[in-house]
């Protein structure tokens, strides 16, 4: 009997081992979705006024409502508790930084997420980026 257990041990234990390296060869996960950054034509209404629920349990964190830009319209996002995945994270609030015109809108997530450039913001910062370098040779015109 012994013997049999070692046999469907070892055979297990083989296939942990061959399977590692494949595991350790995957390319990282795709972004969560919600986490790109993008271009707004208007800025986000005001927030509104949230009535806070109790604390569900230990370790929860409250999450403030915010305007979430929904690629044509801002939309409300309300207030939850949400429970951290990691002890020591951080809820970073989401951004809306104005430039050129528009709102750069960095939604909120936590600090071991990242967030990655939308479509449309990366199109609009290239078509920025031209117009800042035609400026600043304007500028450094004899």
């Amino acid at each position: 009997m012994s013997r049999r257990i070692a046999v469907i041990f070892g055979g297990a234990a083989l296939a942990a081992q061959t399977a590692m390296p494949a595991y350790a060869q995957l390319p990282p996960p795709p972004p969560l979705p919600g986490l790109e950054i993008h271009v707004a034509t208007e800025a986000p209404p005001r927030p509104r006024h949230e009535h806070r629920p109790p604390r569900p349990g230990e370790g929860y964190v409250w999450i403030g409502g915010n305007w979430h830009w929904d690629g044509g319209q801002w939309a409300w996002v309300s207030g939850r508790w949400e429970q951290p995945e990691h002890h020591n994270a951080q809820w970073v609030h989401p951004r809306y930084v104005h430039e050129y015109g528009h709102y750069r809108y960095e939604p909120g997530h936590w600090s071991y997420q990242h967030l990655t450039d939308g479509d449309d913001y990366r199109q609009w910062r290239e078509e920025h980026r031209h117009h800042d370098q035609d400026r600043e040779r304007e500028q450094h015109r004899p």
